[in-house]
This record gives C-alpha cells, structure tokens and sequence, in this order.
C-alpha cells in the first residue's frame, strides 16, 4: 500500500534529517494514511483508538493551520555533551503554549476526553513538551495493526521497521519507549534553552 510505503519513507527521513519539514511531513503521511485505511476498509479500520494518534493529529492540525509554530520546533538528535539521558536519538519538542493551542483547536465534543489523553501522552519539563516518544511509538505500534489487518507495505524503510519489530518481539524486548528525560531538575526544566543554545536547526 503505498500511503504505508509513504508514511515510512518519510519516518525515516525524520529520524536521519530532524528538522521541523520532515517531522510536518511525517505527521501528514500519518493523517493521509488514516484517511485511505477508513476508505479500503469501509471506514471498519482506522487509528482512532490509538492515543498517539490522536495526540499527533492535534498537533499535526495546529501546524498545518499555525506555520509560524513550525518555527518554534525543537528536532534534534541527542548529544553525548547534553547535561540529560532519554532512551530515544533524536528528541522532538514544542512550547506548551502551542500544544494548549492545539487542544484547543479540537472540535468541542471532543476536546475534553482528547486533552486528558494528550496530557498522559507527552511529557511536560515546565514550558517544554517532549512528543519524540509518541512518534516511536505510533510507527512501531502501526506495524503491527496494519500486519493484523493484512495490509502491508513493500518499501525498503517499510521493510526495515517491520524487522525490527518483529526483531523486538522475538527477543522479548518492548517496541515501545519511554522518552522520558533524566537529568537535574534546574537542568531539565531548562531543556528548551539549552537545546536552542547547542542546536542548530
């Protein structure tokens, strides 16, 4: 399928060029691809009870209608030399203000339930939301809905994530992380400073 195909093509170029056109990009292959499972499947089949999904897609809503907040973006790969540990590469943040602004722009009726879900989802350290996690996650988790419901992928990065699931599961290792930060509390609190002084986007 090749919306599957697309949405991996442009996860890995997310994980290998980290920057804010890759990550936008990456969050609209994921909206796409819910759309055409809805269609193949007779709208029986899509992401909605995933909660990285739903956290994705009000953020994704926010940037498409928001571009000035692409510029706020923060997505960089970890650095030997940064005062924290998290058991992710790359790190993928935004302001708080910004993910209040994309609650908010949920439709009402679902905006309380939807905002409960987003708040477990992500990780706050004081103005600074950490969502790196919640895309690992969504693309692992992805491989095995679509592998559940016989819809599958032929693409080289499609391939490899597929693997590499498997490969977790066979050794009895989780296919999810975390993404939490550790570090000093002064120090995480102080996250998007830091990252704006050492990263250059």
């Amino acid at each position: 399928m090749e919306s599957v195909d697309r949405f991996y093509r442009l996860y890995m170029k997310y994980v290998h060029e980290y920057d804010f056109d890759s990550l936008f990009n990456l969050l609209n292959a994921l909206h796409s691809l819910n759309d055409k499972l809805k269609l193949i499947k007779k709208h029986k089949v899509n992401l909605y009870d995933f909660e990285e999904f739903l956290t994705l897609k009000a953020i994704r809503n926010y940037l498409y209608h928001q571009e000035d907040a692409r510029n706020r973006l923060i997505v960089a790969p970890i650095s030997p030399d940064m005062p924290f540990q998290t058991d992710l590469a790359i790190l993928c943040l935004i302001t708080k203000s910004d993910l209040d602004a994309a609650i908010n722009g949920i439709e009402k009726r679902f905006r309380k339930d939807h905002k409960e879900i987003i708040n477990k989802m992500v990780h706050f350290y004081g103005d600074t939301v950490n969502i790196s996690h919640v895309i690992f996650n969504m693309a692992s988790k992805l491989i095995l809905f679509l592998n559940e419901n016989g819809i599958h992928g032929k693409s080289e990065e499609y391939l490899e994530n597929k693997m590499a699931v498997e490969s977790d599961i066979n050794n009895d290792y989780s296919i999810t992380v975390s993404g939490k930060l550790y570090g000093p509390v002064g120090t995480i609190n102080r996250l998007w400073g830091i990252l704006n002084a050492e990263v250059q986007i």
